[in-house]
């Protein structure tokens, strides 16, 4: 997990704010709020069981594979799908393959 994402579940699990703010500013973190605060906010959109598909011809696969969960349509996912259900997130996306062999051949 990030930094930004450790901050955001100190948050989220009830710290007091003032001193995660004060302890993020002693640490010289300030310039991750906005990313905490994204995260936060991800979370709360996010809240309940959802898949991101790229087309709407995944959608019905989703649908089957996922069922009760929330279908939304991302052109970014490119392919597969990316599974938020019961806390647990599955990226099976071709974006996610893509990077990872970009990042491989490029070392």
């Amino acid at each position: 997990m990030s930094l930004a994402g450790n901050y955001a579940t100190l948050l989220r699990e009830g710290t007091e704010p003032g001193k995660v703010l004060a302890y993020m500013k002693a640490k010289g973190h300030l310039t991750l709020l906005p990313q905490v605060a994204r995260l936060i906010e991800r979370e709360k959109e996010g809240a309940g069981d959802s898949v991101l598909v790229a087309k709407e011809k995944d959608a019905a696969d989703a649908k089957r594979r996922f069922p009760g969960a929330k279908v939304v349509i991302d052109p970014r996912v490119v392919g597969g799908y990316l599974a938020k259900v019961g806390g647990t997130v599955v990226d099976a996306t071709y974006r996610k393959a893509l990077v990872s062999i970009y990042k491989h051949a490029t070392k």
